[in-house]
């Protein structure tokens, strides 16, 4: 009984203070203060500075990324030409070095005929001077009658004449080609300079003979393009007309059956047997093929339409050596893209049109 009143007056004494601190603790709990509008127009005005700032740092961080790039793409292209010219440069000191050869070569050659032809021209008087002492030496043997006279010497004053023209005429081939001051002679420098204008003149007809290949070309597969063109503009009118034909006859079909219909029935018909279950029409699947097929005969018209602009497009991109890099390369994709989509549409018309001519047929 003991426990049971300490437990009775503890509850209760609870109970009690509860009620005595409820006011206590009431007066702890204070409202908030609402917050200041103008606080919040200049932390919303901030917030919204902070994040154009970062936009802008966003854009700088592009720009200066794009800037880059186009810095290393123009270093690229800078280095191409470099190195190209470096080439052209090459083979033009490699030209000039074997014309210097040739020149080198002629003009021993040259050398080596003059020495002949003094040597010839010396042998020829010493050979006029014997001749010349001759008739004494003759007159000489005419006086012993007992001696025969001795046999002459035979010569041939054309082939000598002959070769006398032809040298001539290679001195003035020579001295026409390589003498440009007219002065009778012909130097090194002469030599060199001709020769790098020859070598000019032939890079010049080389570079029009391969713009004339590369219009050849072009003409050739332009023309091949419109012949393909107008090929397929052909087999397109070919199917509209089979399908306008088509249309007609499934037209002329109709029309007696629908004749047949609208008669009106005798009044006194004589009772018929009834028939059998004929199978379905197959007139809607076959329309539905029909539709399909020329579904897909626009697609595959357009897909190739796609496919002759993006390859027209990459051609003349290649052809232009002012297109940039990047340019080429998304040309390519595109034509690529547009081949193969060509390439689908056309099997997918192949497809189309073998389930429609096997539902005509069967």
């Amino acid at each position: 009984m003991g426990k049971a009143r300490l437990f009775h007056s503890l509850f209760y004494g609870s109970i009690l203070l509860g009620f005595a601190l409820q006011p206590l603790m009431a007066g702890d709990h204070k409202k908030k203060p609402a917050p200041d509008r103008y606080i919040q127009n200049y932390e919303r005005k901030l917030a919204d500075l902070e994040k154009r700032m970062q936009d802008l740092e966003k854009s700088i961080k592009q720009a200066n990324a794009d800037f880059r790039e186009q810095t290393e793409r123009k270093q690229r292209e800078l280095k191409e030409l470099a190195e190209e010219y470096k080439q052209r440069e090459a083979r033009a000191q490699k030209a000039i070095k074997e014309f210097g050869e040739q020149q080198d070569s002629i003009s021993a050659a040259l050398k080596k005929y003059r020495i002949g032809l003094a040597a010839k021209q010396a042998a020829a008087a010493k050979k006029r001077r014997e001749e010349a002492k001759k008739p004494a030496a003759d007159a000489k043997r005419k006086i012993d009658s007992r001696k025969k006279p001795a046999p002459k010497a035979k010569v041939d004053p054309k082939n000598r004449e002959a070769i006398r023209k032809k040298a001539e005429e290679s001195r003035r081939a020579l001295l026409k080609r390589f003498d440009t001051n007219r002065d009778g002679k012909v130097t090194k420098e002469e030599s060199k300079a001709v020769l790098a204008q020859e070598a000019k003149q032939r890079e010049e007809a080389r570079k029009k003979i391969e713009e004339a290949k590369r219009k050849r070309e072009a003409a050739k597969k332009k023309a091949a393009e419109e012949e393909k063109r107008a090929v397929e503009a052909k087999r397109a009118a070919a199917s509209k007309q089979a399908a306008e034909a088509k249309r007609k006859r499934d037209e002329a079909r109709k029309t007696p059956n629908e004749a047949a219909r609208k008669k009106p029935t005798p009044k006194k018909a004589a009772p018929k047997k009834a028939a059998p279950n004929k199978p379905t029409s197959r007139k809607p699947d076959l329309d539905r093929l029909r539709a399909n097929y020329l579904k897909a005969q626009k697609s595959d018209q357009s897909a190739k339409g796609l496919y002759e602009k993006a390859k027209r497009a990459y051609d003349e991109a290649r052809g232009n050596k002012k297109t940039y890099k990047v340019d080429l390369e998304r040309l390519e994709k595109n034509y690529e893209r547009a081949k193969k989509n060509s390439y689908t549409a056309g099997r997918a018309l192949v497809s189309a049109k073998r389930a429609y001519e096997y539902a005509r047929r069967k």
